[in-house]
């Protein structure tokens, strides 16, 4: 089988050697263990730590999971609560407008001159009727005192004050 150097793969690696061929048969390599045995080697073996690690990180998820979906719902409510109050508003703006329209309409000059001249019997100034009054004098205050007669002592009173003054 060594012959054929020169081919990509040489197979003769796998072949039996010259000395198991003597031999002519194989030991064989069979293990005899009970069914416990087995069964113990085919379940599979956990590390309390692998367990305690994973149950955290599940916790973890859904801990996180189960915020967002909170934070979800309250998005949710507020922005109802945000479209009612911007409906309220909406509305109230335009109950004001009514109001203003009709406030202006009741009371604009041309319906209270109306209201004065037919209900209450009022008429317009006439020019005749103006009285203008100047007051390019200026204003004037006058103090009015009691003048009293003095008395002999009052009058001596006064004159020793202003002295020592």
């Amino acid at each position: 089988m060594a012959e054929n150097k020169n081919t990509a793969y040489d197979f003769s690696l796998f072949e039996p050697s010259e000395k198991e061929r003597a031999e002519g048969k194989r030991k064989d390599n069979i293990i005899k263990i009970s069914e416990e045995q087995l069964e113990a080697s085919r379940r599979k073996k956990y590390n309390p730590l692998t367990i305690i690690v994973s149950v955290l990180c599940a916790c973890v998820a859904l801990s996180v999971v189960g915020t967002m979906i909170s934070s979800q719902a309250k998005l949710t409510e507020l922005t109802a609560q945000i479209t009612s109050a911007k409906k309220n508003l909406e509305e109230k703006e335009s109950t004001n407008v009514q109001l203003s329209m009709k406030l202006e309409n009741e009371y604009s000059l041309r319906t209270v001159e109306d209201y004065a001249k037919n209900v209450l019997g009022m008429k317009a100034t006439e020019a005749h009727q103006i009285d203008y009054i100047s007051l390019s004098e200026g204003d004037k205050a006058e103090i009015q005192q009691n003048v009293k007669e003095r008395n002999l002592l009052d009058k001596i009173g006064d004159t020793i004050s202003n002295l020592f003054s």
